[in-house]
């Protein structure tokens, strides 16, 4: 059984690379429970790994610059990708969905020799392929091909600085960035085409780090990229929340270049209950998308690519129509062809859940579009969440 973070509403909770920050502190679904009685938290041992193996980087083609296409209308091609934390398989549905559905694709465990897999984060590349990040112990992402399903293997599998691993994003140039560790948090750059071997546990060393403030409180979809190469990414603390924004690729220092926080911004603090962040960006919009889990105010607050300082977000989704209150948001996604934002909304970090859609420009309080959960899981153990490329 993977481990948990147990919590109220509020439950425990990134080339420029973004980061939120607060300045002070298997193909079936199995069925479960809108509440269930809280077990204690395990450990997974970590694998021991063979001298023999080397880790390797295996570079692969990457356009020139990001492409910034126009919302058209609704993609036949995109699908809201879940992951399920509980060792279950990484679940997508179609965008319009609406009731319990079941997923219309899976990509479940691949079962290779020393790796875990516990599904927080997902994202795709410009190419489409799906990224899958684990969480504890051997804390390894897995790249599957674009169209992968239940039975279709890993391209590649490789493990940044681990344990506790949570979050990943991928810039047009191929860079991959993970965020993990336990005293703190930290972003490990890794090479594109990066490829471990069974041996090491798949590790291979990354190109820099970026050390953040923060505390061990792990939240899932706290890092994305940006159309300047840009990483977004959240931490929590006890005065204020903020985005940071860092110099990406492999070379880069771990002083922001600039930095969105204070009062305006509605981003929150991690108190007593914490605030915490989950994140995403949109490439068609140029927006940056915050969700704030804040009890009764929960919310999600949308601010310019280039906001700086005390910024007041251009948009807030905030009330009792929204669906928001009371509860906790895991995941952030935004389509590239409608501007639809899709959440996953839940009544506690493992609770359950629903993707509830907003339209693009919804404001103040606004209804969802439409909201989905799934028949068999509730989304008891969800996650992040992405759209597929």
């Amino acid at each position: 059984m993977p481990w948990r973070l147990w919590g109220t509403t509020t439950a425990i909770a990134g080339g420029l690379l973004l980061v939120l920050a607060n300045t002070a502190p298997s193909d079936a679904l199995s069925a479960a429970p809108a509440a269930a009685a809280t077990p204690t938290p395990t450990s997974i041992p970590t694998p021991t790994p063979s001298p023999t193996a080397v880790a390797t980087s295996s570079p692969t083609p990457i356009p020139s610059s990001t492409p910034t296409p126009t919302p058209t209308g609704t993609s036949p091609a995109e699908l809201v990708y879940v992951a399920n934390a509980d060792s279950g398989p990484v679940t997508a549905y179609s965008p319009g969905s609406s009731g319990a559905v079941t997923p219309v694709r899976t990509v479940s465990n691949p079962q290779n020799s020393n790796t875990v897999w516990i599904p927080w984060g997902v994202t795709f590349d410009n190419y489409g392929n799906l990224y899958v990040q684990t969480f504890l112990s051997d804390a390894t992402t897995f790249v599957f091909p674009p169209g992968a399903t239940a039975t279709t293997p890993p391209s590649r599998i490789f493990q940044a600085d681990a344990p506790d691993n949570r979050s990943v994003a991928i810039d047009a140039h191929g860079y991959e960035y993970v965020a993990g560790g336990q005293a703190g948090w930290t972003i490990a750059v890794e090479p594109p085409g990066a490829s471990g071997v069974p041996g090491s546990l798949y590790h291979v060393p990354p190109l820099r780090t970026i050390t953040l403030n923060d505390g061990f409180i792990p939240w899932p979809s706290i890092l994305t990229t940006d159309n300047q190469n840009e990483v977004i990414g959240a931490v929590t603390g006890t005065q204020a929340n903020a985005i940071e924004v860092f110099t990406g690729g492999a070379t880069g220092g771990s002083t922001p270049v600039r930095t969105i926080s204070g009062p305006a911004t509605g981003l929150g603090a991690c108190g007593s209950p914490c605030a915490e962040l989950s994140i995403a960006y949109s490439p068609s919009t140029g927006r940056i998308y915050v969700a704030v889990s804040d009890g009764a105010s929960t919310r999600i607050n949308v601010f310019a690519g280039n906001a700086s300082g005390d910024a007041q977000p251009i948009q807030t989704i905030e009330g009792p129509a929204t669906g928001l209150a009371g509860n906790v948001i895991t995941g952030l996604a935004v389509s590239r062809s409608t501007g639809t934002i899709y959440a996953m909304v839940k009544s506690s970090q493992f609770g359950a859940g629903q993707v509830n859609a907003y339209a693009s420009l919804a404001q103040g309080n606004a209804a969802p579009l439409h909201s989905f959960t799934d028949a068999g899981s509730a989304f008891t153990d969800a996650a992040g969440i992405a759209i597929s490329r």
